[in-house]
């Protein structure tokens, strides 16, 4: 069964892209991963594969972690030319170390068949044994097999690296955006397009009048909530530091 878009879908997929666009130009790396995306499946925007490689990469050098598994497919498929197996192998890698499954299970595949990497069956059983630790079914089935082909002695010393390998931690900047309470309910896609929009496009008001409301990246931190509470004090407004539509109004009615 095949369903179409809606025009008011599409229409509000535009404008997350378009919030979206504004915090990803601020080197917010969750929104440039999102951007990104929209891009390659073309929601919201024309489908264009170079956008979204830029995008990706950018999030990627970050350390967004869903990102770097998106940039190594776009590579590892050759989306955009000829597979570079090499350097889809070494994204893999960092988002396999970070605990993504399916980075997991693709670097297995990859040392298994020697792409872009020294074909390695030690580490084909590593990365397939910890998929499977972690939840992955399909190479649950399939690292057992993998074992019975294996001499002893390597896979004695496979195991040893499956059971010392543990989690780096991720960047917690670059993978997480919180949202404003106002949001829950609403679609994560415009809940956190929105917000980011809002917070960023009050940063550079702010910044225009003179307040110091820290980079305009899409993130109400300490500083931007001391500048909001600074404005709003001064206009007589609620001092509550909050970021919505009419703090935006009040800003904007300064420019009039």
């Amino acid at each position: 069964m095949h369903y179409t878009e809606g025009k008011g879908v599409t229409a509000d997929l535009a404008k997350a892209a378009e919030w979206y666009r504004l915090a990803a130009e601020g080197s917010l790396a969750p929104a440039q991963y999102r951007l990104g995306s929209f891009y390659e499946k073309g929601r919201g925007v024309v489908r264009d594969l170079a956008e979204a490689r830029k995008w990706y990469q950018r999030a990627a050098d970050q350390e967004n972690v869903k990102v770097m598994h998106n940039l190594a497919v776009l590579l590892a498929d050759g989306a955009l030319g000829k597979p570079d197996f090499a350097r889809a192998a070494r994204w893999f890698e960092k988002a396999a170390h970070r605990g993504v499954r399916d980075s997991q299970f693709n670097l297995g595949v990859l040392y298994a068949r020697g792409l872009g990497v020294k074909k390695d069956l030690s580490a084909f059983y590593k990365w397939f044994a910890i998929a499977a630790k972690l939840g992955d079914g399909d190479a649950a089935a399939k690292h057992d097999e993998i074992a019975n082909s294996m001499p002893q002695d390597q896979l004695v010393n496979a195991r040893k690296a499956v059971s010392s390998w543990n989690e780096k931690a991720i960047n917690e900047d670059a993978n997480r955006v919180e949202s404003d309470a106002a949001w829950k309910g609403k679609p994560a896609d415009a809940a956190s397009a929105a917000d980011m929009g809002l917070v960023k496009q009050a940063q550079l008001l702010l910044g225009n009048f003179g307040f110091d409301p820290g980079p305009a990246d899409g993130v109400a931190g300490p500083k931007t909530l001391e500048a909001i509470r600074t404005f709003q004090s001064r206009e007589g407004l609620p001092v509550n530091g909050a970021v919505d539509k009419k703090l935006i109004r009040a800003l904007a009615s300064r420019m009039i």
